[in-house]
């Protein structure tokens, strides 16, 4: 597995611009592949509890018309009723979906942030301003403020996606 190289300080603007660029792409990656993470969760729980609640609404249903079940499958449907109740609290304890929007607004900001950044590295006349470094700066340090914690193992998984340069899908 490769190893990431040590830090080091810019020594000058490009190189700062450079390293600046680079915490962007790394934290809009890592903020969408959360995002993504956490949508599937949601996803997953979510066919669970439906599935769950529906075999329970069914088996009530059923045991209405037939003859008293026996002991055993009355049990069986009790610990699903429980299973899929348990289920939705968490569901709606969690939040996985809107902790998912959260890191995929803050991907888009970074993103936002990286384009700025990319069209100075490239001399864009407009993208320079007399302040420009310390507006930058100030925005990245608000996102960096505002934006939910990307757990280490997500962040590093990604570091290392894009340090074999593999190529991600929202890599724009």
């Amino acid at each position: 597995m490769p190893t990431l190289p040590a830090y080091a300080p810019p020594s000058d603007e490009t190189e700062l611009l450079l390293k600046w660029i680079r915490r962007a792409r790394e934290s809009q990656m890592s903020h969408y592949d959360m995002a993504d993470l956490l949508s599937a969760r949601e996803r997953r729980l979510g066919w669970l509890v439906t599935v769950l609640t529906a075999f329970v609404g069914t088996a009530v249903f059923v045991s209405l018309s037939v003859p008293p079940a026996s002991i055993e499958m009355r049990i069986f449907v009790g610990l699903v009723s429980v299973t899929a109740a348990i289920s939705a609290a968490l569901q709606t304890f969690l939040r996985y979906a809107e902790r998912a929007e959260k890191h995929r607004a803050a991907g888009a900001r970074y993103g936002a942030v990286r384009r700025r950044l990319e069209a100075v590295f490239a001399g864009d006349a407009d993208a320079r301003d007399g302040h420009y470094l310390s507006s930058i700066r100030t925005e990245l340090d608000r996102l960096a403020e505002d934006s939910p914690n990307v757990p280490p193992r997500v962040f590093y998984r990604t570091q290392r996606m894009l340090f074999m340069d593999r190529p991600h899908r929202r890599d724009v």
